[in-house]
């Protein structure tokens, strides 16, 4: 299915490990955990996966907690001057509004935005619903982690 939706050519042999989560219910899609044999291989699938928007199929960085809270807030609680957020080999990155500069999210700045508190409901959209799940300790949305 990748190899199809992302226009690569992965073998059996590109995968170490992959295991579904959580009891199988019917009618219901189940998280896939892909560990790959190589991390070349990771860096290709991730750079395509913007290729997946709309597909209902979501590609995701297994993060720790401290960054994926860290990460979420970046998102969520101040978007009038995050412009976009993502990590890539464990580090996270953002890019705030009017700026073209890049900038990597230091250890000393994890504080500063978890500090921050969270938006009202009101102002969270529906789309921001499965960061803020992470950033509480649950997830529920499926999606295909590598």
């Amino acid at each position: 299915m990748l190899n199809q939706k992302l226009g690569l050519r992965l073998g059996i042999t590109d995968v170490d490990v992959a295991h579904r989560l959580g009891k199988y219910v019917s009618n219901k899609s189940r998280t896939v955990i892909l560990k790959f044999a190589r991390c070349q291989t990771k860096v290709e699938v991730m750079k395509r996966a913007k290729l997946l928007k709309g597909t209902g199929i979501y590609l995701n960085v297994d993060l720790t907690k401290t960054n994926a809270e860290v990460l979420a807030s970046l998102r969520l609680k101040e978007p009038e001057i995050v412009e976009r957020a993502w990590s890539r080999d464990g580090k996270l990155f953002v890019r705030y509004r009017g700026q073209e500069r890049i900038e990597l999210v230091s250890s000393d700045k994890y504080r500063l935005w978890l500090a921050k508190p969270w938006p009202n409901k009101n102002q969270v959209t529906s789309g921001t619903t499965y960061a803020r799940k992470v950033s509480d300790g649950g997830n529920s949305r499926p999606a295909n982690r590598t």
